[in-house]
């Protein structure tokens, strides 16, 4: 634990506890911090939760080749375990189930499981499919156990192996962890559902614990992933875990908010669900209404239509920063998504005329954002357009959702900016590269946004920018190295700070096997998420949108023609997608929202372009 555990030789129990049990009946337990565990990535089966505990680390339930088969503890092997290893090689993220246990091992430390362990037995299982039992009395009535047995004279009945899982109901676990002595951990865990559930109470009573538990997989007071207990537990014996294992030490500290658990476990849940009500309605409801105003006025408000409609998308997501500090019903969460951004836009078409709108429009969103990096991300996990929390992907920063739209609102406001603001090329491409190393520290560095693709995106779209702003566009080149470097100095300083990181770990601290290896399957999953079937169809609109913009270039040009900084903010920022779209492993994603904010930006500048000097 934060202050005390590292070094503790006291036994470790596993006690997990019947479904439905709440942070309110643990409260019970004698010296324990409580909290939330996360149970997996994605879809997740409760067999899957444990092999992740016993791993130490975790994929994508998408990222496996094949579903897991019935695995389960038969006498002292896993019964199905060659699958599960062969299942585990086609990750894409290295995971080695039974790490955990083997580690132990190779350090003299037993670790067992009790029959009543069930399911649970997974998670100290050896690398060889070998699962130690402990004595069948363990964890039972004191009357079956000998009064000479190792086992009487451990916390747990029974239980003599430093490390033991095994399953209690309540008043047992709350009468184990009166008995524990001083160097003993006992971690409390709720029995996970036989297929995916939501997020599962747990508590930890150990050396000097209190209040909540958190780890640096979070960053959440009060929440922490599956794969934190394998390095609490080797922790907790002095052993260094193994770069295998991303999870990190679970510490407490602080008070123990039974509302704010609450409160969390309930957001989380509904961030995942509120996406396509809170982000797709409102816009295809904007959309939908400027098609009919134009229909309606026979294309005489079709201009301030599309600025409207250009203004609401790019505020959208600012919106949401706001609904997410609110936690409202969905119903007004959506009405909220829907209205505000609307009326905000048509106070900056009022009193922000032409660019002007424009650039304050990303300024609010991106702002805000930004603040919330340096503030430590409080709200941006709870926002429906963060990084989803819930699917157990992201728990601080941005997520790739938002690091393809701040980029682009990023560079295409600094243009519309300098539109409004006339200055010399030379000054704009600094103003292009000042704000753009700016946001690559806020939005990339581990410890604010910690997202490794906007150490890329950022640089490559600033550079760009700035190349056109001075009218030499064969400089744009640059920003491939630029982008190399910031990547190189995001990893340099996450490590001087000691900011865990997912790049920290998967490349710069060879979790993920070699760098080669690294990128190849960052490539293999840029691949696959062209091929989803559920992004297809998006995917082929964007791209008819590409083709018809390539066709029509000269005159969607011609929209720009008069306005160098926003034409050169537009290059950096598809400059920016298109690298996002070929890096990163989501790579459909960037060409969607690309194609999405461009599009709008392009509409905008149609808008106010010398064509339309007769728009209202």
């Amino acid at each position: 634990m934060k202050d005390t555990a590292a070094g503790h030789h006291g036994q470790v129990s596993i006690i997990v506890l019947p479904q439905g049990t709440s942070p309110e009946d643990l409260t019970a337990l004698e010296g324990a911090a409580l909290g939330l565990m996360n149970p997996g990535l994605g879809e997740v089966s409760a067999q899957q939760t444990w092999l992740d505990v016993s791993q130490g680390a975790r994929a994508f339930d998408t990222s496996y080749d094949t579903p897991l088969d019935r695995v389960y503890p038969g006498g002292e092997s896993a019964q199905g375990w060659e699958k599960v290893l062969r299942r585990a090689k086609s990750t894409e993220s290295p995971v080695i189930p039974g790490l955990l246990a083997s580690v132990l091992a190779r350090n003299a430390l037993a670790a067992a499981a009790a029959e009543s362990a069930g399911t649970a037995s997974l998670s100290v299982v050896r690398r060889d499919g070998v699962v130690a039992r402990a004595p069948r009395v363990c964890g039972g009535p004191a009357s079956m156990i000998e009064p000479d047995s190792p086992g009487s004279r451990s916390a747990i009945r029974g239980c003599p192996d430093p490390v033991t899982v095994l399953s209690m109901p309540l008043d047992s676990a709350i009468e184990a962890s009166e008995r524990r002595r001083s160097a003993d951990l006992q971690i409390f865990v709720e029995r996970p559902p036989a297929e995916s559930g939501g997020q599962l109470t747990i508590a930890i009573a150990g050396p000097g614990t209190s209040g909540m538990l958190e780890s640096g997989s979070t960053r959440t007071e009060g929440y922490v992933l599956s794969t934190d207990l394998a390095p609490t537990i080797l922790g907790h014996f002095g052993i260094r875990p193994p770069k295998l294992m991303t999870g990190q030490p679970i510490e407490s500290g602080g008070e123990l908010d039974l509302e704010q658990l609450s409160d969390l476990e309930s957001r989380y849940e509904e961030v995942g669900k509120r996406r396509g009500a809170a982000l797709a309605i409102p816009l295809m409801f904007w959309i939908a209404i400027a098609g009919l105003v134009a229909l309606a006025t026979r294309g005489l408000y079709a201009r301030p239509a599309v600025r409207l409609l250009c203004l609401s998308t790019v505020l959208l997501p600012g919106v949401l920063l706001l609904t997410a500090a609110l936690e409202p019903s969905l119903t007004v969460e959506r009405t909220i998504a829907t209205i505000m951004p609307v009326m905000i836009g048509a106070l900056l078409m009022r009193f922000a005329p032409g660019w002007q709108s424009l650039a304050l429009a990303c300024a609010l969103t991106v702002i805000p954002y930004g603040i919330d990096m340096l503030a430590g991300s409080a709200l941006t996990p709870r926002a429906v357009i963060g990084p989803n929390p819930g699917l157990g992907a992201r728990f601080y920063g941005i997520g790739n959702e938002l690091e393809s739209t701040l980029m682009i609102l990023t560079s295409v406001g600094t243009g519309a900016a300098l539109a409004w603001k006339a200055t010399g090329p030379r000054r704009s491409a600094a103003w292009f590269l000042g704000l753009g190393l700016i946001a690559t520290v806020v939005f990339a560095a581990g410890r604010f946004g910690a997202d490794v693709g906007a150490a890329i995106v950022f640089p490559v779209a600033a550079v760009v920018a700035a190349s056109f702003a001075v009218g030499r566009p064969r400089l744009a080149w640059v920003g491939l190295a630029v982008a190399l470097l910031a990547l190189l100095l995001i990893g340099l300083a996450d490590i001087i700070t000691g900011s865990e990181t997912h790049f920290v770990r998967s490349v710069v601290g060879g979790s993920g096997g070699s760098f080669f290896d690294v990128i190849g399957r960052r490539l293999d999953a840029t691949i696959e998420s062209f091929t989803k079937v559920s992004r297809v169809p998006v995917t082929l609109a964007a791209l008819a949108v590409i083709g018809i913009g390539i066709w029509k270039r000269t005159t969607v040009l011609g929209w720009v023609a008069d306005v160098p900084m926003v034409r050169a903010g537009l290059a950096g920022a598809a400059a920016g997608s298109l690298v996002g779209a070929l890096t990163n492993d989501s790579g459909a994603l960037f060409i969607q929202v690309g194609t999405l904010y461009l599009a709008l930006a392009l509409g905008f500048a149609w808008t106010t372009s010398r064509t339309s000097k007769k728009a209202p």
